[in-house]
């Protein structure tokens, strides 16, 4: 606790960073475009696997606040700032 008997919120969580989906096969098809042309018929596959993953992936879920935004919010409200 501080002096004026106020204790010092501080939270700081180690943010991990996000995985993007589908980034094996985008770059495999930009790798094989890249080789060949992008009309190409060896780089099919990769596009029928980008495809597939594009249509199976899901969209990301807004988080609710994390505890640092309530502890900002309480803390003015405490501190009057």
């Amino acid at each position: 606790m501080t002096a004026v008997g106020i204790p010092k919120l501080k939270v700081r969580v180690k943010k991990a960073k996000p995985v993007a989906a589908c980034a094996v096969e985008m770059s495999t098809l930009v790798t094989c475009w890249s080789s060949f042309s992008s009309d190409d018929r060896r780089c099919a596959a990769a596009a029928k696997a980008l495809t597939s993953c594009m249509q199976t992936a899901r969209p990301s879920v807004a988080k609710p606040n994390s505890i640092n935004y309530h502890l900002a919010r309480l803390g003015r409200q405490v501190l009057g700032k």
